[in-house]
């Protein structure tokens, strides 16, 4: 039998008192791995298929706002049209009573970028291959109609295979709860839905229309961190980030990272222009920029050129010995000449 019913907990009630209940008789959550300003998470057990998966659940205090739910079942159904290999793939949906919802999707079992950045500044070659595939998983989504709008190194997940990284994008679409309405102002204040300052575009920030390229300026922050291994706007309320981001450029790292390529200093520029239109149109343009800096051989990286030295003083060389036959057979012609003129004088 299902236990949904004893999953709509008193609001405050801790999220822990979920674990051992089972979802519609088929989903029994084993473990808290996670808790936002919305809900939490949980690893769960698939009991037909004996499979673990995670289970994103809303937060106990808006299981009974219809038009929370409603937005929350529109997100999931959106983010289950991405078929994406670096996309968390979405299973599952159900409703819970009082107007709550579950979202079931792929378990991952790998690091943040998060956790990856706190260890230390990447390769930019590193950089750019987890650039390049949060890129492609952008392409699917826009192609979807779905903006992220939350993108930042807390839902990237990095999961380790045997040769190589892959990159796994969380919480798609779930920004997009943030539109104006009067049940929005808990989310709004929780900072959860709305975006997360440092990484939200200036016109975000600023309550402004947005579109896909949102998401082009927070993939830019993304990059950024990683080769610098530290936060890009780091500490202060929303407000002194956005005017932070209005008013300076972001340090370039051309110093602090002799062998960056020139094109993908360029590209981080445009990533982080306070304008929309100056930044890159389609995710796909990013993808393929990064794909090449990625895959560009070690010999195809030209080094800066050292500027040209004066030419050192060089001693002069002594002139050649002339040549030593030519000097013989001028010897020998001279005294036969003169051996001539000789005999003729005595013949006279």
């Amino acid at each position: 039998m299902s236990n949904a019913a004893s999953l709509n907990p008193t609001p405050g009630a801790s999220p822990a008192t979920w674990i051992g209940h089972t979802l519609d008789g088929r989903y029994r959550l084993r473990e808290l791995i996670g808790e936002g300003g919305m809900g939490a998470v949980f690893t769960a057990e698939q009991l037909s298929l004996r499979t673990m998966v995670a289970v994103k659940m809303i937060h106990a205090e808006f299981t009974g706002n219809a038009e929370i739910s409603e937005r929350f079942r529109r997100e999931a159904m959106a983010t289950a049209k991405i078929d994406h290999p670096n996309v968390v793939r979405a299973i599952d949906f159900g409703p819970l009573p009082g107007g709550g919802a579950y979202l079931v999707t792929q378990l991952v079992r790998g690091r943040t970028l998060t956790n990856t950045i706190a260890s230390g500044k990447l390769p930019w070659r590193k950089a750019c291959d987890i650039g390049a595939q949060i890129a492609d998983a952008l392409v699917a989504a826009h192609g979807a109609g779905i903006i992220h709008r939350d993108l930042k190194p807390d839902n990237i997940l990095l999961e380790a295979r045997e040769d190589a990284t892959v990159v796994k994008v969380l919480d798609f679409g779930l920004a997009r709860v943030a539109d104006s309405g009067p049940d929005m102002t808990p989310l709004t204040r929780l900072g959860t839905v709305m975006g997360t300052p440092g990484y939200m575009s200036p016109e975000q920030a600023a309550g402004e229309p947005t579109d896909h390229r949102t998401d082009m300026y927070a993939l830019g922050v993304i990059l950024w961190e990683s080769l610098a291994g530290r936060e890009l706007w780091d500490g202060g309320e929303l407000s002194d980030i956005t005017i932070r981001q209005l008013t300076q450029a972001p340090p370039a790292l051309a110093r602090e990272i002799p062998d960056l390529p020139p094109e993908l200093d360029r590209l981080l520029s445009q990533l982080l222009a306070r304008e929309a239109a100056q930044r890159p149109q389609t995710a796909r343009e990013v993808r393929d920029q990064l794909r090449a800096l990625a895959n560009r051989p070690a010999s195809a990286v030209v080094a800066p050129t050292p500027p040209p030295q004066p030419p050192a003083s060089q001693p002069q060389r002594p002139a050649p010995p002339p040549n030593r036959g030519l000097m013989v057979f001028i010897t020998v012609f001279a005294a036969l000449a003169l051996l001539i003129i000789a005999l003729w004088a005595m013949g006279q």
